[in-house]
């Protein structure tokens, strides 16, 4: 797990993001994008590995694959909101569906994405979340 613990509020434009997949080139890329754009990422290869990580420090937003071994995007989505719901959860799939969609967002998503998508809509659907989060 790469996890940065401080316990200071990072400067505006330094967001601290959450990733969770356990694919590890989703890991990488999502994380090489992110960091690129200023933000401060953490990136777990599952469930379990998102709660402990959130148990120990804040996130402004968590990126979370639906479909894991273990815990689930949905599950873990219901972890967060309960532990730090201040936090936005963007839920993305690439096995989507309106159901998923729906329920993702009934439980607290900030937003639905299907995989796959670009760098691009990656940054502007980050950017979205976070500009959501300060209202």
């Amino acid at each position: 797990m790469e996890a940065h613990k401080t316990g200071k509020k990072l400067k505006s434009g330094q967001e601290n993001i959450l990733v969770v997949d356990d694919d590890v080139s989703v890991r990488t890329t999502f994380s090489s994008v992110l960091r690129q754009e200023g933000y401060r990422v953490t990136a777990v290869k599952n469930g379990y590995e998102a709660i402990m990580a959130i148990n120990e420090e804040s996130f402004d937003l968590a990126l979370v694959d639906l479909r894991m071994p273990g815990l689930d995007g949905i599950e873990v989505l219901e972890k967060i909101k309960t532990r730090r719901p201040q936090t936005r959860v963007i839920i993305f799939t690439g096995y989507g569906s309106i159901t998923t969609a729906v329920e993702a967002m009934r439980k607290g998503a900030t937003d639905y994405l299907n995989k796959p998508f670009s760098p691009h809509e990656l940054k502007a659907g980050v950017k979205k979340a976070l500009e959501n989060g300060r209202d």
